[in-house]
């Protein structure tokens, strides 16, 4: 390649210095003198190149500098020792002055003769305020916890995570910042604490209450316990919105080793343990009772909406509009027989918890008895996109048992698969003789079950996600069914799984003959009742943006379709993600919003979304829930709603309290 030439490659170098515009480049003469100016230096420092090539570089310095001769110092330093870097304060054209970084480098000939200097120089205005707002924030609180080294101080965020860390903490609990900040504040509790959602507890109560106190035990990073006298403070605006939690711990170990050996020695502290111990499971016991009402009332509340609104619109219309009218008839025949499917589990667990359960006991081949569920859960499996296989040991044989009740356990088995096993997943269904038993086996690859929980996954009401961000519903009662009717049939189930999401295998054992069994029956009585709906003038909506945020798709068409025939703008989305989004990029008039949605619930979305308004600036809130209860009220309201409506709400009453909210009629 031939050589280029030097005049092309000064006028390259040329080009890229003119193109640059965040640093002002420029060189100056042996005497200080300005000799080039590219595009940056004239945004930078507001001077054109006519105006400031010739003149000395000290015009660009407040006076203080040159009061200090800083400008002949720097060439000085720079002719010198070959560079000269700085920052300080300089001067626009303007008169306005600005914080800069500044690099003065010599520029020399091939003999060593000083020729000048390049001079580069960038605005850091904006980077210095912000490090003089941090500097003086880092200050107070340096100065807070000053003096205080025998306490552990930080701050958590409105779920707990941590977000500030001081050397009594580390010094304490043994984690640097650069370890914990980030991580969820549980982490410093024993593992039967966590297990009965204790932690929650404590960031519930303090913001209901404004704080809470305790003393307890705590763990190190290094696995060790200490006992801790603990404050959480709520920490919340002007307006009143959750920011946070202040937390300080106090280690009282050698205090409460002290107290132990002057009163009653190991004695007083296994009765404080055992006392602690109490507590927590009493506290764990509470949660499971509160979960399951709160779940219970969930899995009723959201079938009743879709079937009571809907009903309400079709009422409403004189000649309802024939899509309109199938798209009701099949939302409430579904919703129905989930319901139907609901109350019949709680009926019969019922029904074998008092020992009144009837098996109409009948010698049944066991294939035919698998076939039918397997027929039952296709459809199901092929909606979701889960291959459903099977193997049939042709040498089956009969066994002694309800037919139906048989049936009934193996489609609970398999429902329970399919529900768990992501699309294009497999669950498989293998039949085989052994000995003198038949064993069924429901595979899957869905999510598998951990360690910690495949003892309690026949328990009723056990449920390994309880939360209200869990992904799936139901009440946690097909598994513990089965195995009271496998047991009453003389046979076993049992489950095995290698860990979360590896999958599981439920297995059946049945004998071929059993003992007959004797069992009573009792008449069932399914009440029933019409709800009337009210007659009432609706507020018209005419002009208004409503936000619907669920991820029930029924749930979210139906108060889609009551706002629209107001005259309502409608934005309806499936996840608080989604919502937040919406609201950073236009202004809804109100906001509509399920609690109970998988990742981010409705209390978690209302703390960011109160958070991040500004003053003034605060959208009405309606908190639509099948979380029923009054402490599910107050949470809602404490997380930033103005108002709490049950599930399955009366259209009319939703309007009427959105009406309000907006100051409409």
């Amino acid at each position: 390649m031939p050589e280029e030439s030097p005049d092309r490659s000064d006028e390259r170098f040329r080009l890229l210095v003119e193109g640059v515009t965040d640093y002002a480049i420029f060189m100056l003469d042996p005497h200080g003198l300005v000799l080039t100016w590219n595009t940056g230096a004239a945004r930078i420092k507001g001077y054109e190149a006519g105006e400031i090539i010739g003149q000395h570089f000290s015009k660009f310095y407040p006076p203080e500098a040159l009061h200090r001769h800083l400008p002949e110092h720097e060439l000085q330093v720079a002719a010198t020792e070959g560079r000269f870097e700085d920052e300080g304060w300089r001067l626009r054209k303007d008169g306005t002055r600005f914080w800069a970084n500044v690099v003065i480098s010599a520029l020399r000939d091939g003999t060593g003769a000083l020729r000048g200097f390049a001079k580069v120089t960038r605005d850091l205005t904006q980077r210095r305020e912000h490090e003089e707002v941090l500097r003086r924030s880092e200050e107070r609180f340096r100065l807070l916890v000053e003096g205080v080294s025998d306490y552990a101080i930080f701050m958590l965020d409105p779920n707990g995570y941590v977000m500030t860390w001081n050397s009594g903490a580390e010094r304490i609990k043994g984690y640097s910042a650069d370890e914990i900040i980030g991580q969820h504040f549980s982490k410093f509790y024993p593992s039967d604490a966590i297990e009965s959602a204790w932690p929650e507890h404590e960031l519930q109560v303090a913001t209901e209450t404004g704080r809470f106190v305790e003393d307890g035990w705590r763990i190190r990073k290094d696995g060790t316990r200490f006992w801790a006298n603990v404050t959480i403070t709520a920490l919340r605006n002007r307006n009143g919105s959750l920011h946070g939690f202040a937390k300080l711990t106090r280690d009282l170990s050698e205090r409460k080793r002290a107290e132990a050996m002057e009163a009653m020695g190991a004695q007083r502290e296994e009765m404080l343990e055992a006392e602690r111990s109490a507590r927590i499971a009493a506290q764990r016991a509470a949660r499971m009772k509160d979960e399951f009402l709160a779940t219970l009332s969930h899995e009723l509340r959201t079938p009743l909406n879709s079937i009571l609104g809907w009903t309400q619109l079709l009422r409403r219309q004189a000649t309802p509009k024939p899509e309109d009218f199938h798209r009701a008839m099949e939302v409430i025949e579904r919703n129905t027989r989930a319901q139907a499917q609901l109350i019949e589990d709680l009926l019969d667990l019922s029904r074998i918890m008092s020992g009144r359960i009837r098996l109409d006991v009948q010698q049944t081949a066991i294939d035919d008895v698998v076939r039918g569920a397997i027929e039952s859960a296709e459809p199901i499996a092929q909606a979701k996109g889960v291959h459903l296989e099977s193997i049939l040991d042709p040498r089956g044989g009969s066994v002694t048992g309800d037919p139906g009740r048989l049936q009934q356990i193996v489609w609970n088995l398999l429902s329970n698969a399919i529900k768990f096993t992501p699309k294009d997943g497999k669950v498989q269904v293998l039949l085989e003789r052994r000995d003198s038993h038949m064993e069924i086996s429901v595979s899957d690859t869905g999510i598998g079950i951990p360690a910690s929980f495949l003892p309690y996954v026949f328990d009723r009401f056990s449920q390994k996600d309880s939360s209200t961000t869990r992904t799936q519903g139901g009440l946690g009662l097909g598994l513990a069914i089965s195995k009271q009717l496998v047991e009453l049939h003389g046979g076993l189930l049992h489950a095995r799984s290698p860990g979360e999401g590896q999958g599981s295998t439920f297995i059946v054992n049945l004998p071929l003959k059993r003992p007959e069994a004797e069992a009573s029956s009792v008449d069932r009585i399914h009440p029933a009742h019409a709800i009337p709906e009210e007659q009432s003038i609706l507020p018209d909506l005419a002009g208004v943006h409503a936000l619907v945020v669920d991820d029930e798709a029924d749930a979210r068409d139906l108060i889609q379709r009551v706002l629209l025939d107001q005259g309502a703008t409608v934005s309806a989305v499936e996840s608080g993600q989604d919502a937040i989004r919406i609201i950073e990029t236009s202004s809804p008039d109100i906001l509509i919003s399920d609690i109970g949605m998988p990742e981010m619930d409705g209390y978690q979305m209302m703390r960011r979304i109160r958070a991040s308004e500004q003053h003034g600036q605060r959208i009405p809130a309606v908190a639509l829930t099948a979380f029923a209860r009054a402490e599910d009220r107050k949470r809602a309201l404490l997380a930033g709603y103005q108002s709490h409506l049950a599930k399955p709400v009366d259209t009319a009453e939703l309007l009427i309290v959105i009406a309000g909210l907006l100051r409409r009629t």
